[in-house]
């Protein structure tokens, strides 16, 4: 009998080590899709030509709150988050002021892609809370690695249609990343 007792512990204990390794990778997976390297600029600083065209329709209703240079890969290009009443979206543009997703586009074609894209971002809610509004599950994962060698700078609760979630802002050293999670500090796509 207490063989059999002494197997059962080394079986549970070597099923934990199995889940806790694919925990562990998971982990590790969503680090690397938070490769992106971010870096604060002032708003002030951002090209002319993108200042220039935040001053147009569809934008000139929404107000610059950050701006940064993305580096993604071999792609670089800025990206403006800005606010109007209580929406907030973020918009990327390369240096010409072109959004990035549109920079093949013909010029009638990629004005239709921007009004659509905006109408779509406005349908996302994203309501800046405190950290302490986190919940627990949140607060602990990014206390685990990778995410603890990172320091949040903001968070947000984010209305994303039938979607509801939380996004984490965290910076290392010059590096910044937007991390997403739901309720149970599972990572969100």
């Amino acid at each position: 009998m207490k063989k059999l007792f002494v197997a059962a512990i080394v079986a549970f204990a070597g099923f934990t080590a199995t889940q806790a390794q694919a925990s562990v990778n998971k982990l590790e997976m969503v680090s690397v899709q938070d490769s992106v390297v971010k870096t604060p600029i002032e708003v002030s600083a951002l090209p002319d030509a993108i200042k220039t065209v935040l001053q147009t329709d569809p934008y000139k209703d929404w107000t610059p709150t950050a701006a940064f240079s993305v580096k993604d890969g071999d792609k670089a290009y800025f990206q403006v988050d800005v606010k109007k009443a209580e929406e907030m979206a973020s918009l990327k543009f390369d240096a010409e002021g072109k959004p990035v997703e549109f920079s093949g586009a013909s010029v009638a074609a990629a004005q239709a892609s921007i009004n659509e894209m905006v109408a779509v971002q406005d349908s996302v809610i994203k309501t800046p809370i405190e950290m302490s509004a986190l919940p627990d599950a949140i607060k602990t994962v990014l206390a685990t690695e990778p995410y603890k060698a990172w320091t949040p700078t903001a968070a947000f609760s984010v209305k994303d249609g039938d979607k509801a979630y939380f996004q984490v802002d965290v910076k290392k050293e010059e590096e910044t990343a937007s991390l997403k999670f739901d309720a149970e500090g599972k990572p969100v796509e």
